[in-house]
């Protein structure tokens, strides 16, 4: 049985344990001095929920996970932050069990450093947040990219290409398909104004790379979450390239990878 007065003896003095008390939902809580991105503190807790087989375990209850949430971030969109979740668990010995960070602990000898240890795991998986991206601005080709991570597809991001009259041309990706490689560049704005001058953009750069030695497949992905764009400015790019919508991923994909 977990006794509070015992754990307060074991993490007196300790610079990275704030205050504990008794967990509403049962055990200890301590809060730490580990801080999430908006500076709120990490609070882990002590539980036994098998006594008679001394399985001591620190977890967050789901905090970081209901933390990243509330800032709008889902851990398992991509296998990019899958990825960076099970890189930061794998380094603390920490476990995910459903949406909790869990680590088990041989005894109360170990609190300390399972705290440390857990702690630092949640700000890191945290540190997602900073992955968040606006897609009314540069954050769409990021979006993009991870999408070209997850499918499998090749790429290069920010590549030059040459273009008309020995110009080089920087695009957002060229893409190495099955049968022949696609440069692809990205559409994204919030308003309707801003919407026109990047599909000007758009449009300027595939009428360079409108020339005889340029192979290449040319592709335009669009954020059409929001309906800013002018119909004429998307009929120019259709002409010069194939328009896809980055809601439509399986189409997108399968001309990509072709």
């Amino acid at each position: 049985m977990i006794k509070l007065d015992d754990i307060r003896a074991r993490v007196a003095g300790h610079a990275l344990v704030r205050s504990t008390d008794v967990a509403r939902r049962g055990g200890v809580r301590l809060e730490t001095a580990f801080l999430y991105p908006d500076g709120s503190s990490v609070d882990v807790f002590l539980r036994d929920d098998k006594p008679l087989f001394g399985s001591l375990k620190l977890t967050d209850l789901g905090q970081t996970t209901s933390w990243l949430l509330d800032v709008q971030v889902k851990p398992w969109l991509s296998k990019k932050r899958q990825r960076f979740v099970e890189d930061a668990l794998r380094l603390h010995g920490v476990h995910q069990i459903g949406g909790a960070l869990e680590l088990p602990i041989a005894s109360l000898d170990a609190l300390i450093d399972g705290v440390v240890r857990l702690g630092q795991a949640c700000v890191r998986v945290a540190d997602l947040t900073y992955t968040r991206r606006s897609a009314m601005q540069t954050g769409f080709s990021e979006e993009l990219e991870e999408f070209l991570s997850d499918a499998d597809l090749p790429f290069d991001a920010n590549a030059e290409l040459v273009g008309r009259r020995g110009v080089p041309v920087k695009v957002d990706f060229l893409v190495r398909g099955t049968t022949r490689p696609s440069v692809v560049l990205a559409l994204a704005s919030g308003q309707s104004s801003q919407a026109h001058v990047a599909a000007n953009e758009v449009f300027r750069r595939w009428y360079d790379l409108n020339v005889p030695e340029r192979h290449e497949h040319r592709v335009t992905v669009f954020d059409d979450r929001v309906d800013v764009y002018r119909e004429e400015d998307l009929e120019r790019i259709r002409d010069l390239s194939t328009l896809v919508a980055l809601s439509d991923r399986d189409s997108l994909r399968d001309l990509l990878a072709a």
